[in-house]
């Protein structure tokens, strides 16, 4: 008995292994990324709020992109910093023509439009583009960055672009959250392909404006606390076409958690955005109950090579799907934390449903509840 219900919990993790394999595929297929010469004029919308470690190489980036300098404008969003943000800015703003510096204050802030997606939401206010491309100010970009994300709005079909981002670092927390973040980004991109939107990463997140106004902006957005869900789940519910790339030149660079404490408060606010999801919520922690239920039994059983069989198939079609983003986006050197990695994320996933239980987020000093 104890061992029928092993194989139920092996085929169930791997029928979903299998479902997030053909939706990547699915998505990948869809993409072009060759060079079309299409330049339209884009706005790359940048929030800041208390960033002066991380804003210089930002715009930085952004300024030394290869796409047409007189085609593109730089809007940074300062959000009420207290730190040296705004000075930072001001100072690049000098030479650097196609930026522009707006300032958010408790006189002009946008009324009913709390944390980050007011700070998004005045930065598009401002903006002259009809496509804007969005980055956090802790994020740096490739030189082909905005040419290959505009690529994609060649076709005039498409509303909105996601793509992926990278953790660098090199200590073995570093690595884990790399080898996470493709993970994450992987099934987001076969959610997209099997027309299931599960998330995307607002870091690294761009649309065409005039469909952005049409849902009202994030005004006309239920409030979430992953805005980049939301908006996914906004443009897929107006049945606009939505692309999701795999691109080395498409993605951003951001920088890891560097403790435990950080690393669970992010999970936190992505687990309480991602009740949004419902069903799919739902069917996600199941299938991921399905590893430790099988684990428990081994053990009840002692039948410890079925417990090295459910962890070996959860790491073999977690292995296939992370292996494949990895290629496409050449990061060849993480091939080796695939394993360590998804045994942490098996312990870790244990702990973030107990995460709901706290009910209030908070991002970048300023604390949300559901009810915001």
């Amino acid at each position: 008995m104890i061992f029928n219900l092993i194989l139920i919990t092996l085929v169930i993790y791997s029928i979903r292994g299998i479902i997030f394999i053909i939706g990547a595929i699915k998505e990948r297929n869809k993409s072009s990324v060759h060079p079309t010469g299409y330049f339209p004029f884009v706005s790359i919308v940048v929030p800041a709020r208390n960033e002066e470690k991380n804003i210089l190489k930002c715009i930085e980036s952004l300024a030394l992109n290869s796409y047409p300098k007189d085609k593109y404008e730089i809007i940074a969003v300062d959000d009420r910093s207290t730190d040296q943000t705004l000075e930072i800015l001001n100072k690049l703003n000098l030479t650097i023509e196609n930026l522009c510096v707006v300032v958010i204050n408790e006189t002009n802030k946008i009324q009913g439009l709390k944390g980050k997606p007011g700070a998004l939401q005045y930065g598009i206010n401002n903006a002259k583009g009809a496509i804007i491309l969005m980055t956090d100010a802790d994020c740096i970009v490739g030189p082909e960055w905005i040419r290959t994300i505009v690529n994609e709005f060649a076709d005039q079909d498409v509303a909105l672009v996601a793509s992926f981002t990278n953790v660098i670092g090199n200590k073995i927390f570093d690595r884990i959250q790399a080898v996470e973040w493709v993970y994450m980004h992987t099934m987001a991109s076969a959610g997209v392909g099997l027309n299931q939107p599960l998330g995307c990463y607002g870091n690294n997140l761009s649309f065409r404006k005039k469909d952005f106004d049409a849902l009202g902006g994030y005004s006309g957005i239920d409030f979430s606390v992953t805005e980049d869900l939301a908006l996914l789940q906004a443009m897929n519910a107006s049945e606009k076409k939505i692309r999701y790339l795999t691109h080395p030149e498409s993605d951003v660079d951001t920088y890891p958690c560097v403790s435990l404490g950080e690393y669970f408060k992010q999970h936190h606010r992505w687990a309480i955005g991602g009740l949004a999801l419902g069903w799919r919520a739902t069917v996600f922690v199941v299938t991921s109950a399905a590893l430790w239920i099988g684990i428990i039994l081994s053990v009840i059983d002692m039948n410890y090579i079925l417990l090295l069989c459910v962890f070996a198939n959860r790491i073999l079609w977690d292995y296939l799907l992370i292996g494949s983003s990895l290629v496409k986006l050449r990061k060849h050197e993480l091939h080796q934390w695939i394993p360590v990695s998804i045994i942490f994320l098996s312990f870790a996933e244990l702990i973030i449903p107990f995460l709901l239980l706290k009910p209030n987020v908070e991002w970048k000093g300023q604390v949300f509840n559901k009810k915001h």
